[in-house]
């Protein structure tokens, strides 16, 4: 005699359910008759473990294994890996490699780079523009003008007559802040000032060939020199010359240094329909 059973097949959909019938032969026990294995509709509990133990090694291998470890390593391996490909990101810090690398990089470094030696070029020099206020004369000033210029110590004489006025030998670093403020209103600002009313005479040597300032040159045409300009042996030939005396390289550096005729000679200033001559 046998026993048809029907077990149901999980993972069909509702209205397609498949049966399997088995045909097995029964086992008398006390009495009772029994299946060779019993047949269940639940499936069997998963395994505790997997069916190929994963060992954590705490020393990293000397080549790489064909599966992924359960965890990563706390420590790293003892050999870099070297590759001439560049990496995904950049780093953090530049290579301590000498040699520049191939290709120039899309966007500019974390930092800029610090070099104690000039750049290749100079910085080109560029004579500041002529504030044109100062070469009015007094007497054709307006009254709010004559006030801020008092204000810097001119006077009717000292403002016609170039060089007279002691605040012309400052440069703009040395002039207060209340000096600074009224010199803004006439139009001025550092360089300006230290090139049209000062001439950088107000620098010292070392100063003058500094980035942004790069003047030495025109006083070196002049014939100046360390030892000239600290008074230590006379000044040059061409500082006892009037404009016309000079040569036209001399007249050329002066006017690099923004004197001009009337300013170089330090002439008094007369007026002759509204336009300042000698």
């Amino acid at each position: 005699m046998a026993i048809q059973l029907s077990r149901r097949i999980l993972g069909q959909s509702k209205m397609s359910r498949l049966f399997i019938t088995l045909w097995v032969l029964p086992t008398i026990v006390d009495g009772q008759p029994q299946t060779q294995g019993d047949i269940i509709d639940s499936p069997s509990p998963p395994t505790t473990s997997p069916v190929n133990d994963i060992i954590d090694t705490s020393t990293p291998t000397t080549s790489p294994t064909v599966t992924p470890s359960l965890r990563p390593s706390s420590l790293p391996s003892s050999i870099p890996t070297l590759s001439q490909a560049p990496s995904r990101e950049p780093t953090d810090r530049p290579s301590s490699s000498a040699t520049p690398s191939q290709n120039p990089s899309n966007v500019p470094s974390m930092s800029p780079t610090l070099s104690f030696t000039p750049s290749a070029a100079p910085i080109q020099y560029s004579r500041p523009t002529r504030v044109d206020i100062r070469y009015v004369p007094w007497n054709e000033l307006d009254p709010e003008t004559q006030k801020i210029a008092m204000n810097l110590d001119y006077t009717n004489t000292t403002w016609n007559k170039y060089g007279a006025n002691p605040i012309e030998e400052s440069s703009w670093e040395d002039l207060t802040t209340e000096q600074t403020g009224n010199a803004s209103l006439l139009g001025y600002d550092m360089k300006s000032w230290d090139c049209w009313i000062n001439h950088y005479e107000g620098y010292r040597w070392i100063d003058m060939g500094q980035p942004f300032i790069q003047v030495l040159q025109w006083f070196t045409s002049l014939g100046w020199d360390i030892q000239s300009w600290t008074g230590k042996k006379e000044a040059p030939e061409s500082d006892f010359k009037t404009w016309y005396e000079l040569t036209s390289e001399e007249r050329f550096s002066a006017a690099q240094l923004c004197y001009f005729r009337m300013t170089w000679n330090e002439v008094e200033v007369f007026s002759n329909g509204g336009f300042p001559i000698m």
